[in-house]
This record gives structure tokens, sequence and C-alpha cells, in this order.
């Protein structure tokens, strides 16, 4: 029934126009890689999110979500074998999923959050495949069938293996870097004017002696040398 709640699920959606449907496939025990390209202006400063529909009209279930300080978006986030990493800059949210399971095949969203809200970036239907190595008897494996309902539908075929560990986007590592620096920068601004000020400050004995805060001091008749002293003396 999964299977055929699935197909019908997916007619639905590509029927009603919802836009960026994908159907991706993966192979039982590798891993598959979902990529979702999205306005960076528009959803500039959101956190991102990845979840699963469980049917037709209930909620989407989150399975992760990006940190949640938006600056550390591109460090890949783990919940079991699920992982996120969100390139801010360069405008695409990229989902990990590790040892696909037969129970990991279902409809899932790549979503963008504001408060409770969420709008959503792409709707990706996951399909499992079989291990071709494996000799085991497929009579079981669910394929969809070739139908008028799919030609609206992009589908991109992930079976390769690749490496897991992918760099952290060059875009958001930028980002982070100036941002560091330019606290830095002005830490060291401030600590700069500090001990200025205090150097300033020191320069002006407290005791009195010495040309004080400005050059009426030094022309003081209170004094007892410089210019008032001498005046003393000659009188």
């Amino acid at each position: 029934m999964e299977p055929l709640w699935l197909l019908f699920l997916l007619f639905v959606t590509v029927s009603g126009g919802a836009p960026n449907t994908t159907v991706l496939q993966g192979v039982v025990g590798q891993s598959l890689q979902v990529s979702c390209p999205y306005d960076s202006t528009k959803h500039w400063g959101r956190r991102k999110a990845w979840c699963r529909q469980l049917d037709q009209e209930g909620p989407c279930q989150r399975v992760v979500s990006t940190h949640n300080l938006w600056l550390l978006a591109f460090l890949k986030k783990w919940n079991g074998s699920t992982a996120i990493t969100d390139d801010a800059l360069g405008g695409t949210l990229t989902i990990t999923l590790r040892n696909l399971q037969d129970h990991d095949a279902g409809l899932y969203q790549c979503q963008s959050l504001r408060g409770r809200e969420a709008d959503t970036l792409r709707k990706v239907l996951v399909e499992v495949l079989a291990d071709p190595q494996d000799h085991q008897d497929t009579e079981d494996l669910w394929v969809p069938e070739e139908s008028g309902s799919f030609e609206a539908v992009p589908v991109e075929h992930s079976i390769s293996r690749y490496s897991e560990e992918t760099p952290f986007p060059p875009t958001s590592v930028l980002l982070l870097l100036a941002f560091i620096f330019l606290s830095k920068l002005l830490t060291a601004g401030a600590l700069w004017v500090a001990a200025w000020r205090c150097q300033k400050l020191r320069s002006f004995p407290a005791s009195g002696q010495g040309c004080g805060y400005g050059p009426a001091s030094c022309l003081s008749p209170n004094r007892g040398d410089g210019w008032g002293g001498a005046a003393g003396r000659e009188g």
C-alpha cells in the first residue's frame, strides 16, 4: 500500500502544479545526496530544515535542521543517518542520507524556517533501489511505472558512491572569516582607544604639578613657579 500511496501523492503534487518536485533514486546501503537550491537574498538569515511528509494531509515531520546560529549553518549537522548543511551565500541546501534503507523511501521537503512558519524550497521523492550486486529476489522491489504524471518531474539518478566528507562551502567560510576578522578588528580598536585614554589621563598628575588640563593652568597666579611665580618675586 505504501508504494501506491507514494505514487498517488506524487500524482496529486504534480497535477496540482507544485514546483520543484524531484525524484531521486539511491541504492540500499549507500549514500544519497540531495541539493535544494534557493534564492539566497529572499531566504537570507533563515534556518533551513529537512522534513518528511508522512501522509497527504498531515504535517511535515522535521528530520534535521541547521544550527541555531545562522553563521554556523555551513557546518554539517547530523541526526542519526541524516545530515544537513547550508551554503547561505551560494543558496544551496544539501542533505546527506547515509546507509539508505527501504524505510527511507518517501516524500520529503527542503524548508526555509521563519518563526513558526516554513516555506517549501523543494519537494523530493526518495526511491530506494536494491543493490544490483546482491543476489536477492527482486520481485518485491517497487519501481514506478512510466506515466504521464512523471513527465513534468525532473528525475535525477544518484546511485554512485561519493565521499561523505564534502568540503565546506567556500562562500560560507568566507562569510565566517570576515565576521571573525571584523570582530577582532573592533576589539583591537576598542582596546587601543582604552589604552590611549588611560595614557592621556596618566600624563596629567592629580597633584596639580606641571601643566594641568589646559594652557590656562600654566598661567595661573596661584602657582609657585612659572610665570606666575616669577611675577610674584619681581613684585
